[in-house]
């Protein structure tokens, strides 16, 4: 923080033309070599305001992945909310039994087939319920990308009861030609 406090007083306290702080260092008169005491300054409040500011966005900085990111959307990102089509197809109840069936499949995939539980790939509803295809670990191996995986479908009945199952095929982890088309 103490550097901090020192940048603040080496940084030109008048004020851009943007309403910014000038980032220019200061001479001893507290201005940099363009401004001087005609220009607008910063107040002292503006510069704690400036300086807690700065002290936040370090922070997340740090936290983060260290990369400065900026919030800021450009004009094309930005939507606006008037345009926005309120009716706009979204069944949240459905959405709430996908994530429902998949937890359940996830919690209980390993124990009804009796192998390492390793990904859900698929979650569909069925005119009798859902269907859930989920892979897992038939037989370990060094390196993982020679593991042997098995793809397993599983059924569901709308309340996420299970009523049967069976193997779709089984493949390398690292195989991935079979699946792309």
């Amino acid at each position: 923080m103490a550097e901090a406090d020192t940048q603040q007083a080496d940084q030109c306290k008048a004020l851009t033309e943007s309403g910014e702080r000038c980032s220019r260092p200061a001479q001893d008169d507290g201005f940099c070599y363009q401004h001087d005491e005609s220009d607008p300054t910063v107040s002292d409040s503006q510069a704690a305001e400036q300086e807690a500011e700065e002290s936040d966005e370090q922070a997340e900085q740090e936290a983060g992945s260290g990369a400065p990111q900026s919030t800021e959307m450009v004009d094309e990102e930005a939507t606006d909310p008037g345009s926005v089509d309120a009716d706009a197809d979204t069944d949240h109840d459905e959405i709430e039994g996908v994530l429902a069936i998949r937890q359940t499949v996830r919690s209980t995939a390993g124990q009804l087939i009796g192998r390492e539980f390793d990904a859900v790939s698929e979650i569909a509803p069925t005119d009798d319920g859902w269907r859930a295809v989920v892979e897992v670990v038939e037989r370990r191996s060094v390196p993982d990308t020679q593991d042997i995986l098995g793809r397993y479908e599983i059924e569901l009945d709308e309340n996420g009861t299970v009523h049967g199952y069976r193997r779709l095929d089984r493949y390398r982890r690292g195989d991935t030609a079979a699946f792309e088309g």
